[in-house]
């Protein structure tokens, strides 16, 4: 490195090879490229009592000859992965390879992010409305994730030290072996003065989410007799290894109540709660159109039997206070508190939503017709490592579009401090959209619904992975559906195709 610049760092020029033998020029490289690093090194260098000792001579008006420094401290850089280069540490960065989320693309290779083919920054850097790649698919975290940056120095004796021991004979050697022991003594001093900025491994937390979960007409019996496998397909794995799972719950679980006249009607047997936390479900939404379906009591009866399961409960409680609070999901430094809220209009067969919203005395769902979303609001965190979740169910069934209501209210909740919305109640895929710098997706359609064949993408679905550090989000993982009848399957790739056609509809479209 030009030694101008150290001078402008250190206010201070560092010389060793002064007349008087017990000094040596020191000339560092660094390329240009280091400059956080070389700070650190330069506020060891301006540090009096640390290189008073060492014998290192401060220079303020000249520039030394290169070829006469005894001493040079080399930067370099190299990915953890690679044969450990030796030296001192000084920064160790995760980095990802930066992309679209609408690009249609989760993966790339270790090859494309060292030769230029993707664009890589720090984690720290990545904001929306960007989204990271895995590489060879790993993520950030993951045992043996390529794309760790370290950076550090080495001391050494530069070129012409050894020609001074090679031309001045005994004399030359003696100086030679002082330098040796300057060198050793200001490697000791570094790593002892350094305090290395090293970024240890980034945790995330997997998020797995999926629309309406309707398991009457066979579904329940077919989880009961042949397992996950066989109603969830493919997601049966994602869901036993996301961390939190979320899905929108269709129905009543009870064996009691009176069949309420709408113009249809869900029910489960009690022990499907247990089979869905098997199966790695961890919190439903209630606030839909369905939790009433016979009456009060088997409203109550859900509540009751998801509660002994261990199953959260969304949007939904025995009054409007319980309706609002949080599920709380705890895990590391990670800490997600998952809501629901209901804004369904009222049914063709005169059944409204809003008899049923909860009230101070009365159990019930939150719903935003009766200032649900206002609940919500105070329990909105403004901790940054704490993620705040919506579960929404509304908007206009069967449209492909989020309706003018519905956009009002996500982007008033996200104004007040959600960090993640989900959807439902359409029946069919919405697009995704960052709202507010907030990842939005306007409904995930359906996930297990049997009889819904012959309409119009109704046997279609959204599963959805979603990688984050914090409350920002890294990864985004779709995978499209395919229902026939009661089972599920991870559909062809190309079943995308509609969910990213949206997608970008809705970010061409008029700023809303």
């Amino acid at each position: 490195m030009n030694l101008a610049c150290i001078t402008a760092l250190c206010g201070v020029m560092l010389c060793a090879c002064h007349p008087q033998p017990e000094y040596h020029y020191l000339q560092i490289n660094d390329g240009g490229e280091y400059g956080p690093e070389l700070a650190l090194v330069a506020s060891f260098l301006k540090d009096t009592e640390q290189r008073e000792p060492l014998r290192l001579r401060l220079v303020p008006d000249e520039v030394p000859d290169p070829w006469t420094a005894g001493i040079c401290i080399d930067f370099y850089a190299s990915w953890e992965d690679d044969a450990s280069p030796g030296g001192i540490l000084i920064s160790k960065t995760w980095l990802v390879p930066r992309e679209d989320p609408l690009a249609g693309r989760t993966n790339t290779s270790r090859a494309a992010c060292h030769d230029g083919g993707e664009t890589i920054i720090p984690i720290t850097e990545l904001e929306p409305p960007f989204i990271a790649l895995r590489v060879e698919g790993l993520s950030l975290g993951d045992e043996g994730y390529p794309l760790v940056r370290v950076v550090g120095i080495r001391v050494r004796e530069t070129a012409g030290s050894e020609y001074i021991r090679s031309s001045q004979g005994k004399k030359g050697e003696k100086a030679y072996a002082r330098l040796q022991a300057k060198i050793q003594a200001l490697e000791a001093a570094l790593q002892d003065y350094l305090n290395p900025q090293v970024q240890y491994a980034p945790c995330l937390l997997w998020i797995a989410a999926a629309g309406d979960l309707m398991m009457d007409q066979g579904a329940s019996e077919l989880l009961f007799n042949e397992g996950p496998l066989s109603v969830f397909g493919g997601t049966a794995e994602l869901l036993a290894k996301a961390d939190l799972t979320l899905v929108n719950l269709e129905g009543v679980v009870s064996s009691r109540g009176t069949k309420v006249k709408k113009s249809f009607n869900f029910r489960f047997e009690p022990k499907l709660v247990e089979a869905l936390g098997n199966a790695g479900i961890d919190a439903v939404l209630l606030a839909n159109n369905h939790a009433f379906d016979y009456g009060p009591v088997g409203f109550l009866d859900s509540l009751d039997h998801l509660e002994k399961a261990g199953i959260g409960v969304l949007g939904a409680g025995l009054n409007e206070a319980a309706a609002a609070a949080p599920f709380v999901f705890s895990q590391g430094n990670h800490k997600v508190r998952a809501f629901g809220l209901a804004s369904f209009p009222r049914e063709k067969n005169g059944w409204d939503g809003l008899t049923v919203a909860a009230t101070q005395d009365n159990a019930g769902l939150l719903h935003a017709g009766k200032s649900g979303g206002e609940r919500l609001k105070p329990h909105f965190s403004q901790d940054p490592a704490s993620l705040d979740v919506v579960l929404f169910h509304g908007g206009e069934e069967w449209s492909r579009r989020p309706d003018t209501a519905t956009r009002t209210l996500y982007t008033d909740l996200v104004q007040q401090g959600a960090d993640l919305v989900i959807g439902s109640h359409p029946h069919v895929i919405q697009g995704f959209e960052w709202v507010l710098g907030k990842p939005v997706f306007w409904s995930l359609g359906n996930y297990v619904f049997g009889g819904i064949g012959n309409t119009d993408g109704g046997e279609e679905g959204l599963f959805i992975m979603l990688g984050f550090w914090g409350n920002r989000l890294v990864y985004l993982e779709p995978y499209p559906l395919s229902m026939s009848h009661t089972r599920t399957e991870i559909g062809a790739p190309e079943g995308l195709n509609r969910f990213y056609t949206l997608s970008q509809e809705l970010r061409t479209q008029k700023p809303f």
